[in-house]
Parts: structure tokens; sequence; C-alpha cells
């Protein structure tokens, strides 16, 4: 297993070896603090408390009993809320499987999902109504018995005998908890039957359902609760899709152990507005995030003609620091109030990040922790201690305690790909054993498909992606992300990728790219274009010559993206 260094280590809560022991262990520890917050439609302010969460958990689980679909696969379809949250426990909880649906995914995967998980209840909330009900009425469900509706008042009729509704069933549950009913309550968890379905993102044929159990999960969001530097006292607004793992294990579970107070987010275009609203301390982000962030603070220090002045402050207050005076949150106070003025720091996951970011953020007082995982790892695999984000910036940290790293088939310089082997490595996938035979060594460890290394003290660093790299005609192999980060330094880009393209029988490296168009405001498109080439030829100056830019491709439209604000990489052309 990893050495995680100890002195890192932050022993705030007691070991979970399951989720039902979480939802337990938070109720007795946590009591009436508020665990998750919300507004409804007229600004009102409302908190769920752990003891309101562990009640609902416990009513809607007997509900399920008293249903007849407790311990069967359970999907959940919905914005980031605490019905989502709920639901998600009482299923497995019942030693039910949950399958966590994207919302922005097409109404046809969306059901091909729900019968390839032979799903036998569908919780969604009125967004999808339209959808799910009418796949309900069409007769078309082929295991589906039960649909619930969220937003469907508790007394008010649906119109269909299958469609219930989720405060109705939690009224029901209390009712029969009343009545002496302890089928949920006294169930005993399998650690090691697959409690959640996680589909993989690709087309519906493509997709893989990740198969994890209550010991990955459970293990994994201990590990992530011992390995950072969040409290009690933290508030996290939850932008990240709900049902993606990196926010159930990171965001809702690990952190519910912790007594972190949750708010939520409605949309991306809300997120500023909710900081400022809610105030958080901690926020768990991707790396997209994080570039919008930086190059907004940029953009207003510019708007304001205050960079030279910023950046004399910055080299003054980076002076003070090594004398032991630190007046960043005074000096840049600005920067922190947009983000609501009690941010100190995010964790970053999801994709490699511009290490530059890391030190930017840091001159402003706000500290980027990053972390490393996939799906199939529940997700976490690695963080960086809280106390060297600088010290290692550009690692995405160190293997969690519960994790065993080692670099498999390392060329010349050290580079292979990322095998990981722990409590936290999925089952397999569902109904795909060629899949998964393929990704696990003989001896068990799961292959991450990214390449990377390890530095003398167990760090792991990300170079790329194995399916992403160009190998060129001389046998070289180039790795995108390393190229991407040179070009994401150029202001003027909004984005961009590093793709191969095959001209005269040979690979081109080619930079796909999407500049920040109010930027240059009155310039037709073809100006744009040039200067894009122009500080690509700047960009290639800094770089070897196998590894230069030799095809510039500037475009209008934003690349497509997941619902994690991933580029869909398969899409590029």
């Amino acid at each position: 297993m990893s050495n995680f260094p100890k002195q890192f280590i932050r022993s705030k809560v007691d070991p979970f070896t399951d989720l039902k022991q979480l939802t337990e262990y938070s109720k007795r520890k946590y009591g009436d603090k508020p665990y998750f917050t919300y507004r409804e439609s007229n600004e009102i302010v409302r908190n769920v408390s752990f003891n309101q969460m562990h009640d609902y958990i416990n009513k809607l689980g007997t509900a399920f009993a008293e249903l007849g679909v407790m311990g069967k696969n359970i999907a959940v379809l919905a914005e980031t809320r605490y019905e989502w949250i709920v639901s998600y426990l009482a299923t497995v909880n019942g030693n039910g499987t949950i399958v966590p649906l994207d919302k922005e995914l097409a109404p046809e995967q969306i059901i091909n999902f729900i019968e390839r998980a032979k799903v036998s209840c569908v919780i969604y909330s009125s967004a999808f109504a339209e959808l799910i009900e009418g796949y309900a009425k069409d007769g078309n469900a082929k295991t589906a018995e039960v649909f619930v509706n969220m937003d469907l008042p508790e007394n008010k009729p649906s119109g269909s005998d299958k469609v219930l509704s989720w405060q109705g069933l939690v009224k029901k549950g209390e009712e029969l908890l009343k009545g002496g009913m302890k089928d949920f309550s006294n169930v005993k968890i399998d650690q090691n039957k697959a409690c959640a379905y996680l589909f993989t993102s690709g087309t519906t044929g493509t997709s893989k359902a990740v198969m994890l159990t209550h010991r990955n999960i459970a293990s994994n969001a201990y590990c992530a609760a011992c390995s950072v530097d969040f409290r009690s006292t933290d508030v996290i607004v939850a932008v990240l899709p709900a049902h993606h793992t990196y926010e159930t294990t990171c965001t809702f579970l690990a952190t519910y152990s912790l007594g972190v107070n949750i708010c939520q987010n409605e949309s991306l275009k809300a997120v500023m507005r909710n900081f400022l609203f809610y105030k958080p301390t901690k926020l768990v982000l991707v790396p997209l995030f994080i570039d919008n962030m930086v190059k907004k603070i940029w953009d207003e220090i510019d708007k304001k003609g205050k960079r030279k002045t910023v950046e004399k402050a910055i080299a003054v207050s980076n002076a003070l620091r090594k004398i032991g005076i630190d007046l960043r949150r005074t000096l840049f106070k600005d920067v922190i109030n947009a983000f609501g003025g009690r941010l100190e720091g995010m964790i970053s996951g999801g994709a490699p990040l511009n290490p530059e970011h890391i030190k930017t953020m840091d001159n402003f007082g706000l500290k980027i922790w990053q972390g490393y995982g996939t799906t199939e790892c529940a997700p976490l695999i690695s963080v960086i201690p809280s106390d060297m984000y600088m010290e290692k910036a550009g690692s995405v940290g160190h293997p969690i305690f519960s994790n065993e790293v080692r670099i498999d088939g390392k060329d010349e310089n050290g580079y292979g790909e990322i095998l990981a082997k722990g409590e936290n490595v999925m089952l397999g996938y569902l109904d795909n054993e060629e899949a998964t035979r393929e990704v696990f060594t003989e001896d068990g460890f799961y292959r991450t498909g990214d390449i990377g290394y390890l530095d003398a003290d167990g760090y792991i660093y990300v170079t790329g992606r194995k399916k992403n790299i160009i190998v060129l005609s001389n046998g070289k192999n180039i790795y995108p992300e390393e190229i991407e980060e040179y070009l994401q330094k150029i202001e003027n880009i909004k984005e961009c990728a590093v793709v191969g393209r095959k001209k005269d029988g040979s690979e081109n490296i080619t930079a796909l790219i999407v500049p920040d168009m109010e930027k240059f405001e009155g310039k037709s498109f073809a100006e744009v274009e040039k200067l894009m080439k122009d500080n690509v030829d700047e960009i290639n100056r800094e770089l070897p010559v196998f590894k230069q830019i030799t095809e510039v491709d500037v475009r209008e439209e934003e690349f497509e993206k997941t619902a994690s604000r991933k580029i869909k990489r398969h899409l590029l052309k």
C-alpha cells in the first residue's frame, strides 16, 4: 500500500467501511449542523441538517422496502439537490445499486442506460418528467416498475399509478417506521457487492458501466477526508455535476464525514452569483473552471488598467513573505472578494492543471491542491498534501494511503502507464468481461490509460493520455497535453487542444484554437486567425524542433464538452 506521508494525514474522522456507517457516524457527530443549503425561488434559504439527512434516508429507504425496490437497481436523474444525495444513500444503504445519470445526455442515451442497468425504479426532477413519464406511459419500460418525481407535491395525483411523489414516499416511510417496520434500518451491508453503476462518457454503444462497491467508495471517501485540509467550519458550493463520481465521492461523501456545509449551485450561469451569496471557504473544481477564474481575474485587472500595479504588488508581497510577513489577503482582497471573500483554497481534479495557475493563485492568497483519479478507482488515486501544493506544483499528488501505484513500460525518460491497486479499485465493467480483463494486469493492477512518472518522493506527474499520444514518423512520442500547457499561456486563447493529423503519410502536430473574441473587438476573423498563428510561432521558439506545432486550425465555436467540462477529444479532428 501507499506510504502517504504520515505528517500530512489529517485524522479528523473515525474509519468507516460502508456508507451506512458514514451516515450513522455523521448524524452522531454533527446532529443539527447544516449539511445542505439551498435557496427556494423566493430567495428563502433552507438548510437540511445531518439529522434531517439521516431521517430522510431512513424514511425513503423504508418506503423503498414497502414498494419492493429495496436492494434493486435505482436510477437518479436530477440537478444537484439534497433529494439527489438522499436518493443515492437510501438506495445503497438498502443494499441496492444506484445508477446516477448525466442530465446532459440525449434522451435516447438516458433510456438506453436505464435499460442496460436493468433499473427497477427511476427517481427524477421535474426537468425530466416529460421524458421519464412518457417512457413509463408508453409501456416501453422493460424493467422499471416505479417512477418517482422529486417535484410532485405530496398529495397531488400524478395521473399514473406508476408515478409517485418523492415527498409522498418520505411521508409514507415515516408512517411505516412509526408502525415498527425495520426492513431498511436492519439491513446488513454487503461491502463487496456492487452498489453503484457509473456509465463512462462516450456514445451509447461505447460507454461502459463501472461497478463500484461500498468498500470501494467508502475507503476512497475516508482517504479523501483524511488527506485534505477541510474542516467542519468549511462551506463548499457544489459546482460539478452530481452524477460525476468525483463530485459524489469528494464533494458529497468525504465532506459528509467532516461536517462540511454543501451549498447548491443551480447552473453554470449561477456560479459567480452563488459564490458571492454563499461565500465558500473551499471548492472542488475541474481545471477548466480554474482556467476561467484566472482569466477573469486578469481581465478585470486589465479593464482597470492596473496590471503593472498588481505585478509590482505581487513582487513586494512575495518579498515580504520571505521574512514572514503575509499581506496577500489584504493586498489582493478585491480578487478574493470576487469569490465571496472567504475562499481559502480549491481542489482541482478530473484533468491536468496548468502549474502556472497554482503559482498565480498562490500570489493572490489562494491555494490549489491537485488530485488525480478515474471513475474506475472511485475516483481518487492521489492528492497533494495540503502543505506541499507549491513545492510539488505540477504533480497530481502522492498516492492516497489505501492505494499502491506503479509505472508500467517505462521509456527512456521514465514515462509509462500509471497503474493503481487498492480497496478503491472497481469490481469491473457491467456485463463486459472482455473489457474488464483488458484493464487489469495479471497481479490485479488497474491500467489507468494515463502516461506519467513518479519522482524520487513518490509523487505522481501525469504527462498525457495513452490514447492521445501522437507518434511521429521518426518514432518520437508527443504528449498533446504538454504542448497545450504552452498554448494556455496565451491570454487571447479561450480554449485549445492539440491533435495529430495525417499529411503526406506522416502525423502533423496540429493546434486547434478557439480565440477569446471579446478581446478582438473590431477585428475580422481573418485578422484574429493571423494573430493566433503569430502567437503559435512564438510558442514554437520555446519548443524542441520535433515538438513544434506545424498546423494551426482556428475555430469560432467552442469545443463540445462533457457535463464535467472536459473537452470531448474523440470528436476532435
